[in-house]
């Protein structure tokens, strides 16, 4: 019976630990951002990402703080704005909020995500709200689902905040 249990906890435990969001999925490709500011190129650098969360087995799928800081960075470089040296600006980046659904067959998931850019010269913010669906056609697992839309809404409020940079 307790080999059971041991059983059933790892197979619950197993899809919760692998849900969080990756980041090669939120990351934004290149020549998505066209006529990128000229003061920026080349010239911005991710301090910090902070209020991510991850998912554990009594929640429902999160995207934790790394993740989101590598996309951004990979977003960043791919788009021509990642400093190779001393960056002359920062980028801080805070999760407001994610707002998932509880179940359903398609999940709409709201992304909240406050960029503040900061150097010199610069002292500007930009809150970005994102939404974005993955269906049962994404995957007939809900906890992939979940994540997949998790994704999907962080990389679309990437895209966003770079096009809200030019």
């Amino acid at each position: 019976m307790r080999f059971r249990k041991s059983i059933f906890i790892l197979l619950l435990a197993a899809p919760a630990l692998a849900a969080c969001a990756t980041q090669q999925a939120m990351t934004v490709s290149a020549g998505t951002i066209a006529n990128p500011l000229p003061k920026y190129k080349n010239a911005v650098a991710v301090r910090s990402v902070t209020g991510g969360q991850a998912m554990n087995v009594m929640t429902v799928p999160g995207v934790t703080n790394e993740p989101l800081k590598a996309a951004l960075e990979s977003s960043l470089a791919a788009n021509g704005y990642l400093a190779s040296g001393a960056p002359k600006y920062f980028i801080d980046a805070e999760i407001k909020n994610l707002e998932q659904p509880l179940m359903g067959l398609d999940l709409d998931v709201v992304a909240d995500v406050t960029y503040k850019v900061s150097g010199a010269g610069a002292n500007a913010t930009y809150p970005i709200k994102s939404k974005a669906t993955a269906s049962f056609s994404d995957s007939a697992i809900a906890v992939d689902r979940m994540r997949i839309a998790n994704e999907r809404a962080m990389q679309q409020n990437i895209k966003q905040f770079l096009q809200a940079m030019r």
